[in-house]
């Protein structure tokens, strides 16, 4: 039996996710009135700032789209000068991660649908990445929005 390859296309990756910045950047107006702020992007990265009212503070995200033609993005929050925040300083509960995440790196993780942590978690796999991009409203977009909205629910605990 021949498994299926996948081919992983970084050109297109790169215009996958500059369309979907370019998005965000048009809807900059909505984005900054519901509490999203870009503040950097370089394919394949974006760091976005969200509002997090619990914690009366604005929170770096950074997310990192590399194999975007294939893969969701992954996520994880960051200092001003783009370290993974220490423990301490993290947004957790509700699907937000503390470190150390499953995947041996030292910093939080998403466990929402349309981050990558989530869909390579062995308790996701009925519910995987291509199928979800294919129902649509999981856009890069989408998700911040999403993610903004879980943040500041009242599950979330502030250190």
């Amino acid at each position: 039996m021949q498994r299926a390859v996948t081919i992983v296309d970084p050109s297109l990756s790169r215009i996958w996710f500059n369309e979907a910045v370019g998005l965000l950047a048009e809807e900059a107006g909505y984005c900054a009135s519901a509490g999203i702020r870009l503040v950097r992007q370089e394919f394949p990265v974006l760091i976005v700032g969200l509002g997090w009212r619990a914690a009366g503070r604005e929170i770096l995200l950074r997310v990192q789209a590399d194999n975007y033609d294939h893969l969701p993005p992954r996520g994880w929050w960051v200092d001003e000068g783009g370290a993974p925040l220490p423990a301490a300083r993290m947004p957790a509960g509700g699907g937000f991660q503390r470190p150390p995440n499953p995947y041996g790196e030292d910093r939080g993780w998403l466990c929402f649908p349309g981050w990558r942590e989530y869909h390579d978690h062995q308790s996701h796999q009925n519910d995987p990445w291509p199928r979800l991009r294919a129902r649509g409203g999981h856009s890069l977009s989408a998700i911040l929005v999403q993610l903004l909205h879980d943040l500041n629910k009242p599950e979330v605990t502030v250190p």
